[in-house]
């Protein structure tokens, strides 16, 4: 939101996991917005705001790799978050899922519409 305006976006990707779709989520905001900017990004996702509060300063400093030296997943969404972090003045804020806090309503049912409305196809290939 900026001022009085708003904007939504959304959207879906098939054969994915929840963490991949959150932290793809909150990269997609954020890309929307100008450098400089103020934004409270709230969030369900205990990965998300956690990782950005707590432990991406840790990864970083470790390679990319997670307590048991293994390369942490969905690294380049990781990075783009920090860089996207470090460009506007984001305020991480956790909302306990399923609160009915507003803004938790509207991004699950726009989710809900993005997924019922992509097309997931298997192909087979000889």
């Amino acid at each position: 939101m900026s001022g009085d305006k708003s904007w939504e976006i959304s959207g879906s990707s098939p054969w994915t996991t929840i963490s991949e779709m959150e932290l793809t989520a909150a990269v997609e905001a954020l890309r929307s917005i100008p450098a400089g900017s103020s934004v409270q990004l709230c969030s369900d996702s205990e990965l998300l705001i956690s990782g950005m509060l707590f432990h991406v300063r840790h990864w970083q400093a470790n390679e990319w790799r997670n307590s048991r030296s293994a390369p942490l997943q969905h690294q380049c969404l990781w990075k783009e978050l920090l860089a996207k972090n470090q460009q506007l003045n984001i305020q991480w804020q956790w909302v306990r899922g399923h609160s009915r806090h507003p803004f938790q309503i509207r991004a699950d049912a726009l989710a809900y519409q993005a997924a019922r409305t992509q097309r997931c196809g298997l192909q087979m290939v000889a």
